[in-house]
């Protein structure tokens, strides 16, 4: 009886925020909301069982590419080109 009650706890928190919660933000937030101790072993148990998953969200890349600033000019003016085998 206590788990359907932890259970239908858990899938109102899951629907309202859209299933973005794994098992740790819906143990932060059952104790928040309802005032329920309840051990992250449990609460993982009850989602694996009802099919709840948490949305796992991809990483943004943290960068801009951007073009070269500045290009050296080729002051060596080496060629790197050979006519036949071993010659270079």
């Amino acid at each position: 009886m206590e788990n359907e009650a932890v259970l239908q706890d858990i899938r109102t928190i899951y629907a309202r925020v859209g299933g973005i919660y794994g098992y740790r933000r819906m143990k932060l937030n059952i104790k928040r909301l309802y005032g329920k101790t309840v051990n992250h072993k449990r609460i993982y148990r009850l989602m694996h069982i009802a099919g709840l998953q948490s949305v796992i969200r991809r990483k943004r890349k943290r960068y801009v590419p951007s073009s070269a600033q500045y290009v050296a000019e080729n002051r060596l003016n080496r060629e790197f080109t050979a006519s036949k085998p071993n010659e270079k």
